[in-house]
């Protein structure tokens, strides 16, 4: 796949009119107005593309589904994800909803009896608030949508203020735009992020003094500041025909030129300090097209997964409503079997994700996916499922907080003794800094990491040079600790892993 290749095929995706409207119909006005996030897939056209015949996409969906792997049901046709993020500090959702079309009815009683939900009816909709703090709502024969928090006067306010027979007009700008990309042009997977008015061009001057990326650069100061105190949105489109391919597109207010020969080290700088990068993003080409800033390149297996990933549709929508029919549903202890088996590929499915994945650039980059799979594993169903599975997952999930928490206290580390090293004729400095420990709770035994350790750098007047090394030995010196504390912890969990799988299949005298 090269770029040469990839590049006007993204662009003829790009530009090319099609008839994916149908795919989305009577979801894009029932987006509550105040959202600044959107995330459409036309599941259709990707499992329909060259790339998915030839590489069988559609013969493993089902059991990507089923490992974990994927959120997307088998007979889900198109998804809709829309929320209101603290994207100022954290990115917290204050809601969140999801709405998905399938290519054969659904019941939602069925997800009621699957998740032991209560049933309710709100707006003439048939309602079932989960334990998982989501509603699921029938809202067509074929359509059903979530909405979290489960807070029964503000899904009626949601209905109430959203309805078929508006055109959607109430969406902000930036993300009607962003719709038109899947509506009109086709992309099959967009994610778009409205970010107008969120900073202050004194959190903007702040900022870009810090950003290695504009040093030495000779960009004006006051023209970056106010291009991007006027930046709009991002928007990721991924493309699938004969391969996967990408665009990351920044919108501004004026012109981006100033950013033809920065825009991209600053945008991958941006995205690692956020946690947010893909390796892929570091092959993409750079352009410049009036107001906007795009990338745009292939995307790998990884990559792909990585950007599906961000796509956390809740399990109430996707596992509940694929499976509450099943043929065994009277059968208890079948019932049992198959929910404790379902939950152990699934759980197994995301460790083995996170475990292959250990070269990221940064470990701030590292910590979010950590984060992002604890929450995907509190997320899986467990009704029916044996109380000491349960357990341990919830134990695994612990774990890998406590692994997002070592990554992100590397860098906090490093920062906080290279701020001591002092610069150019100090007379040394001496410091003491804390080690961690972390510990596989209920299922660990001893806790392990290093305790702590002191370091020492003396010398009157030393060089520029000097630091500079000092500055290296302790990038290295913390890296090294935090990798060595994460081995650690990826061996314990191997081992009370295969302890687990020993206890279900004697427990069930059945494979696992």
């Amino acid at each position: 796949m090269k770029s040469a290749v990839c590049l006007p095929l993204l662009l003829t995706f790009l530009l090319t009119p099609t008839f994916a409207t149908a795919q989305f119909a009577g979801m894009r006005a029932r987006v509550p107005a105040d959202a600044n996030t959107l995330v459409l897939i036309n599941a259709e056209k990707m499992f329909g593309s060259r790339v998915a015949d030839r590489e069988g996409w559609k013969a493993r969906r089902q059991a990507a589904f089923d490992s974990g792997v994927s959120a997307l049901p088998p007979t889900a046709t198109s998804v809709l994800i829309a929320g209101r993020h603290d994207l100022h500090f954290g990115h917290e959702a204050l809601w969140e909803m999801g709405m998905m079309n399938f290519s054969e009815n659904k019941d939602v009683l069925a997800v009621a009896k699957h998740y032991g939900g209560t049933i309710d009816e709100i707006s003439g909709h048939s309602a079932v608030r989960l334990p998982d703090d989501h509603f699921v709502l029938q809202m067509g024969p074929a359509f059903m949508a979530s909405y979290t928090p489960a807070n029964r006067q503000d899904v009626t306010r949601w209905l109430r203020q959203t309805n078929v027979s508006t055109p959607g007009g109430h969406l902000a700008p930036y993300l009607q735009t962003a719709f038109s990309y899947a509506t009109k042009v086709g992309t099959p997977i967009i994610m778009a992020m409205d970010l107008g008015g969120l900073v202050s061009v004194n959190e903007i001057e702040q900022r870009i003094v810090k950003l290695d990326a504009l040093k030495g650069a000779n960009i004006p100061a006051k023209e970056l500041v106010s291009l991007l105190q006027g930046i709009q949105g991002i928007t990721l489109g991924v493309s699938i025909d004969d391969s996967e391919l990408g665009a990351i597109r920044v919108d501004f207010a004026d012109s981006a030129e100033i950013l033809s020969k920065v825009g991209k080290p600053l945008l991958l700088e941006i995205l690692k300090n956020q946690g947010a990068m893909i390796d892929d993003f570091e092959k993409w080409e750079p352009s410049v097209s009036g107001n906007t800033f795009m990338l745009r390149g292939n995307l790998g297996d990884e990559g792909t997964r990585k950007v599906m990933s961000v796509m956390e549709l809740p399990a109430s929508m996707t596992h509940a409503v694929q499976e509450a029919n099943s043929p065994s549903a009277n059968n208890s202890e079948k019932d049992k079997l198959l929910a404790t088996q379902q939950y152990w590929k699934s759980l197994n499915s995301l460790m083995n994700d996170l475990r292959d994945d250990h070269h990221f650039q940064t470990f701030g980059q590292g910590a979010i996916w950590y984060d992002k799979y604890a929450r995907r594993i509190d997320r899986l169903p467990i009704l029916n499922v044996d109380p000491k599975l349960v357990d341990f997952g919830g134990t695994i999930a612990a774990t890998f907080r406590n692994c997002e928490a070592i990554m992100q206290g590397v860098g906090m580390s490093s920062a906080l003794r290279v701020s001591q090293t002092g610069g150019s004729g100090s007379s040394g400095y001496a410091s003491s800094y804390g080690g961690y420990r972390a510990s596989m709770g209920s299922y660990g035994s001893t806790p392990y990491g290093p305790q702590g350790m002191q370091s020492m750098v003396t010398g009157m007047n030393a060089s520029r040079q000097q630091q500079g090394r000092d500055i290296a030995i302790i990038h290295t010196q913390e890296r090294s600790k935090g990798a060595k504390s994460l081995r650690d912890i990826w061996r314990q969990i191997d081992g009370e892993t295969a302890a687990m799988r020993k206890y279900l299949v004697n427990e069930y005298s059945a494979d696992f």
